[in-house]
């Protein structure tokens, strides 16, 4: 009798924790197989390299679309303290994932009708936040590396405060690893991120294919308009990895595959970082 009570109340916990697991795991867009970086294609940080492009249009989550505007608990876009989300033109996020033995790039392309970020904190206003779980279990409790990215008001220099919240190493550094680019004409704002396997302290200071590990992308959103200054919302790909606490279990998965992008892809580049290049 005692046997079949334990039994009973394993099942119930296995239940109840497989459904609890579902209500934030994205049925189509949990895993994230990215791209490896071919001989012959220099990626650079703050080039923001039209090869990008192809990218962002090749990895699909299993229902065949882009990740771009990934929903997550039932929100494209979550309002926050009295913010108001008009729609993806307010505010969107999509993003693509690239790697090399030495490094993975991560890039953000953003779509916001206004930049707003007055106050000093780089999250408090239009700004990326990323953590990274790099033993890819993603399960509770399990430590994370936090960064913070964000452009003053004036959209033209990248906020020091708390850049590398909780980083692995020594952190990454503007230019270097870090640039942020405002397209006021297309109402879009770009990031370039590169995290070296020595910053992620990765065994051996090497990427290998097969690697996974567990990411959240939140992107914080601010108006101009009285009141809705600040984090007022936000977007990206498990983003309750970030807000809320710090919670890895909510982060999506990454992994390393040996797929390069298709040349026909990369020659059908849209227009998007032609035109960034344009007004830099």
């Amino acid at each position: 009798m005692k046997r079949h009570v334990l039994i009973a109340i394993a099942l119930t916990v296995f239940v109840t924790n497989t459904v609890v697991y579902a209500q934030w795991r994205s049925k189509t867009h949990d895993v994230y197989n990215a791209l490896t970086i071919p001989p012959g294609v220099d990626i650079k940080v703050g080039d923001f390299s039209e090869y990008w492009e192809g990218v962002f249009e090749t990895v699909k989550g299993t229902d065949g679309e882009i990740f771009c505007g990934v929903e997550y608990s039932g929100n494209v876009f979550q309002e926050h303290n009295g913010g108001k989300w008009k729609g993806p033109d307010d505010h969107q996020t999509c993003f693509a994932i690239l790697w090399d033995p030495e490094a993975i790039y991560i890039s953000i392309a953003v779509n916001d009708d206004e930049h707003e970020h007055a106050a000093a904190a780089a999250w408090n206003g239009d700004g990326a936040q990323l953590a990274l779980e790099m033993s890819g279990k993603r399960s509770s409790g399990l430590p994370m590396w936090l960064y913070n990215i964000g452009l003053d008001d004036k959209a033209k220099d990248i906020l020091p405060g708390a850049l590398n919240e909780n980083p692995g190493g020594e952190g990454i550094v503007p230019g270097e690893d870090v640039a942020v680019v405002r397209n006021e004409a297309e109402k879009e704002t770009y990031y370039e991120v590169r995290f070296t396997a020595e910053e992620l302290q990765v065994k051996g200071k090497k990427f290998s294919e097969g690697f996974k590990f567990g990411l959240g992308i939140c992107v914080n959103d601010g108006d101009r308009e009285a009141g809705q200054e600040g984090q007022k919302g936000w977007s990206g790909w498990y983003t309750h990895s970030i807000v809320f606490g710090k919670n890895s279990e909510h982060t999506g998965l990454v992994v390393l595959t040996n797929e390069v992008l298709a040349v026909e892809a990369s020659h059908k580049l849209a227009t998007t970082w032609g035109t960034l290049k344009s007004v830099r």
